[in-house]
């Protein structure tokens, strides 16, 4: 079963890697809108790499209400946590 902190893990790398954001910008606190700021284009490249990695269907909508990097990354955990057997 896949953890929290493997999720949050993960996705820190994503963001980085994919939108060009340094490591330490990237913490439980930091928002969409203002610490973690992408590129649309890398935004999508960002949710197809989690969906394949995971074999989940990311609600984009749902990533930018949520904002927060701690909510987004319980938000993928749950997604993950449900669609495993």
């Amino acid at each position: 079963m896949v953890t929290r902190e493997q999720v949050r893990d993960r996705l820190t790398t994503l963001i980085s890697e994919i939108g060009k954001i340094p490591l330490e910008r990237i913490n439980e606190r930091a928002t969409v809108d203002e610490d973690i700021q992408i590129s649309s284009l890398a935004f999508i490249e960002l949710q197809v790499a989690l969906e394949e990695e995971y074999q989940i269907q990311v609600d984009p909508i749902r990533v930018v209400e949520l904002n927060e990097f701690g909510a987004i990354v319980d938000y993928i955990h749950g997604c993950a946590v449900s669609a495993q057997p």
